[in-house]
């Protein structure tokens, strides 16, 4: 799991790279992802890529029991606080409370899925709501896997 969540790192640095020296590959990606960038990450770093980080920071730093669980919650929180978020304000732009509302439902759900019992579920999830809160494009693409493992390290 190391070598492959590094080599996906290492291949989403080296795209970020070359998209940035070649403005005919960024919006070649741009189109093959079917809108999913957003016009912030044409000259930042691309969600995939702080999603790929956040992957690997959180298995390197946090035993696998609790590794994976984090990096199941970001992959289903994370979208489901976008489109609860989307269902409550339309616009969109902030993140809401509704939003948040569902990432914590999501996130509880997977932890109890996971095995992480309901006290484990809880508070992981909680930890997760409020790394998806953060301030900054793209921060909880990398805070959400780590604080939940924190949080279902600290909870055992």
């Amino acid at each position: 799991m190391t070598v492959l969540l590094l080599t996906l790192v290492a291949t989403a640095v080296v795209l970020e790279g070359l998209r940035r020296r070649r403005p005919s590959l960024n919006a070649t990606l741009s189109r093959w992802s079917s809108g999913a960038l957003r016009p912030a990450e044409n000259t930042g770093l691309t969600g995939a890529t702080l999603l790929a980080l956040g992957y690997a920071g959180t298995w390197l730093l946090a035993p696998p029991v609790v590794a994976a669980p984090a990096m199941i919650v970001v992959a289903v929180a994370d979208p489901a606080a976008a489109a609860v978020g989307r269902m409550a304000v339309p616009a969109g732009g902030r993140k809401t409370m509704a939003g948040s509302a569902g990432a914590f439902a999501a996130a509880a759900a997977v932890l109890a899925a996971c095995g992480s019992g309901w006290r484990g579920a809880l508070v992981a999830a909680a930890a997760a709501t409020l790394a998806e809160r953060l301030p900054g494009r793209g921060v909880d693409n990398v805070a959400i896997p780590l604080a939940t493992a924190a949080a279902l390290w600290v909870v055992g």
